[in-house]
């Protein structure tokens, strides 16, 4: 189906999305500015995006891409700055990056109510290197993950505290950017 004749309002946001790339290129700049590149994509659009993104660099071209998912950061960037209420909070390769974070993993408990008890138990884990909490999550940065379950839920038993959930994060950008700013939202 050819969409030659069609007017352009009239385009869902995902063929708008599309054309915007396709006139950013047509002119086959050296240096090409993506804002949000694969917004308003499915996902079979958006893993074509990044296979001509891919390409347009192989062939020696410098892309800079502004995104707020670190997953397609970490697929298509050779270097990373992470920004944050417009100050540049950390840079590097995404290898290099991901190797910032304390630990590298990071393992989320959902409990009850956090307690100092909790934390301070947590904090004398094998392989632990940082502990934050709220009222009812802890964020412990550990050299590994699922290994620390068994003490992880002895540590929450002892404290008293209610283990609601837990998830392990392997080493992510999302997981430096949360390191950075925290996870809470802010203005």
């Amino acid at each position: 189906m050819t969409r030659a004749d069609d007017m352009v309002r009239g385009f869902s946001g995902g063929m708008m999305q599309r054309l915007s790339i396709a006139r950013a290129m047509v002119h086959d700049p050296e240096v090409l500015f993506l804002d949000e590149p694969s917004t308003g994509l499915d996902p079979q659009t958006k893993l074509l995006l990044w296979e001509i993104i891919r390409e347009y660099n192989k062939n020696g071209k410098t892309i800079l891409l502004t995104t707020h998912n670190m997953d397609e950061a970490d697929a298509l960037c050779h270097r990373i700055a992470i920004v944050d209420h417009g100050h540049v909070i950390a840079q590097g390769t995404p290898a290099e990056l991901k190797r910032a974070i304390p630990g590298g993993y990071l393992v989320r408990l959902h409990v009850g109510k956090g307690s100092a008890e909790l934390v301070e138990r947590l904090q004398q884990l094998p392989g632990v290197t940082e502990v934050r909490a709220d009222e009812n999550a802890v964020d412990l940065y550990a050299d590994r993950g699922g290994a620390l379950i068994g003490a992880i839920v002895a540590a929450v038993g002892e404290s008293g505290t209610e283990l609601c959930d837990v998830h392990i994060s392997e080493p992510s950008l999302e997981n430096l950017f949360l390191h950075h700013t925290g996870r809470s939202l802010r203005a």
